[in-house]
C-alpha cells in the first residue's frame, strides 16, 4: 500500500481517516486521527489533538489537550508540552513531558521524566521518572519505575483484577520519595517519606521516614531508619 506523502505546513483542522506522512513539522487548531498511519517527520504544535488511529511524531509535541483513545497508538520522539493528557490506548514518551495532569489507563512507556501536577495511573507501565504533586498509581499489570517523587504518592492493588492472586502483579520501582506516601504490591529498593504506610504485599529493601511508620503484616522491610531532612 503506497502511503501518501504531503508537505507539513499551517492547518485549521486536520481530519484523517488514511495513512499519510507528513514530510515536515504540522501547526494545526486541531488535529483529529479517526483511523490509519500517521507520521510527521517533524514538530507538532496542535492545542486539540484526538489519536484513534496510528500518529507518530519524530519531534516535539506542543498541545493542549491530548486524547489517545483506547487501542490507539503514539509515540513522541522528543519532548511533549501539554496541559491535559488522557491516555487509554499506547502511548510511548521517548524525552521529557510536562503536563498540568496526565491519567493513563492504558499502556504508558515513559523513557524520559514526567512533570505534572497531577499523575493518575494504571495498566501497563514502563517509567523512568516522574514527579507530581500528586501521585495515584493502581497496579493491574506488572510494571517498573526508577524513580517517583511527590508530595503525595498512592500506589494501591486494583482488587477486582488481583482475587486470589494479589501477589501475581506488582510494580517494581528504584525510589520513591514523597511527602504522605502509602504503597501497595511493590517491590523496591528505597522508600523514602514524612508519613509512609507500607501496604499488603510489598517487599521493600529499605525504608526511611522522618514522622511516622505503619507496617502491614503481610510486607516485608529489611532496614528501618528514621532520618531528618536538609
Amino acid at each position: 500500500m503506497t502511503v501518501e506523502r504531503l508537505a507539513g505546513g499551517i492547518f485549521e483542522t486536520i481530519h484523517l481517516d488514511q495513512s499519510i506522512t507528513y514530510t515536515s513539522s504540522v501547526e494545526a487548531h486541531e488535529v483529529d486521527v479517526q483511523s490509519g498511519s500517521v507520521v510527521i517527520e517533524g514538530r507538532l504544535n496542535a492545542p486539540y489533538l484526538v489519536n484513534a488511529g496510528e500518529v507518530e511524531i519524530t519531534s516535539t509535541l506542543e498541545t493542549t489537550h491530548l486524547t489517545n483513545q483506547k487501542e490507539a497508538y503514539l509515540k513522541v520522539t522528543d519532548d511533549v508540552v501539554a496541559q491535559t493528557i488522557n491516555n487509554a490506548g499506547i502511548l510511548e514518551l521517548g524525552a521529557h513531558c510536562q503536563a498540568e495532569t496526565i491519567e493513563s489507563t492504558g499502556q504508558l512507556q515513559a523513557a524520559g521524566t514526567i512533570e505534572a501536577a497531577s499523575v493518575r495511573l494504571e495498566g501497563v507501565l514502563q517509567l523512568h521518572d516522574v514527579r507530581a504533586d500528586q501521585l495515584n498509581i493502581i497496579v493491574t499489570h506488572n510494571g517498573s519505575a526508577e524513580y517517583l517523587t511527590a508530595s503525595d504518592i498512592n500506589i494501591t492493588a486494583k482488587r477486582e483484577a488481583l482475587i486470589f492472586k494479589d501477589h501475581d502483579h506488582s510494580l517494581k520501582i528504584d525510589e520513591i520519595d514523597g511527602g504522605h506516601v502509602y504503597v501497595e504490591n511493590i517491590i523496591a529498593d528505597l522508600v523514602r517519606g514524612d508519613q509512609v504506610t507500607i501496604g499488603p504485599n510489598c517487599t521493600i529493601k529499605v525504608v526511611e521516614y522522618t514522622e511516622d511508620f505503619k507496617l502491614d503484616d503481610q510486607s516485608d522491610v529489611l532496614e528501618l531508619g528514621k532520618i531528618t531532612r536538609d
